[in-house]
């Protein structure tokens, strides 16, 4: 605080204040539902309800709340978030009509246990998630050490 002038008010030092300074904006993960396909795969398709029926709705929600507190880059320095780019060559999904081919497909991983993933696309901050899989059905790999 400055010195009290002659009338008792006070006063501060000419160009003296300080700076609030701003902590630098982070471009966090933000979530679109706008592409969901509930119709996938055909033997067994992935639906909210099916979710919140199975228990896995809360812990996809919490995951999705936890992600958007971090960058891309974050999510994916944590491997908590997996990007494939192409549309997997071994999968039981496939690439809704109303998607792009082109986007850079990616994963939200371990929601609801080990298995259970949901899948999508990327760009640049914004995951659109198109297909829900407990089963993790989406990439389908060989599998290690069995």
């Amino acid at each position: 605080m400055g010195k009290r002038d002659r009338k008792g008010n006070f006063t501060r030092p000419i160009n003296t204040r300080e700076e609030l300074k701003v902590v630098a904006s982070r471009e966090l993960l933000t979530f679109s539902f706008k592409d969901l396909d509930e119709t996938q795969p055909e033997d067994e398709p992935q639906t909210l309800i099916l979710w919140k029926n199975e228990s896995l709705l809360i812990s996809f929600l919490k995951r999705l709340t936890e992600l958007s507190k971090l960058t891309r880059a974050e999510a994916e320095n944590q491997q908590q978030l997996k990007v494939y780019g192409d549309f997997p060559p071994n999968s039981d999904f496939f690439c809704p009509k109303h998607v792009n081919q082109k986007v850079a497909w990616a994963v939200i991983k371990a929601v609801g246990g080990q298995k259970g993933v949901v899948a999508g696309y990327i760009v640049e901050s914004t995951f659109y998630i198109v297909f829900l899989d407990k089963n993790h059905r989406f990439w389908i790999s060989e599998k290690k050490h069995t």
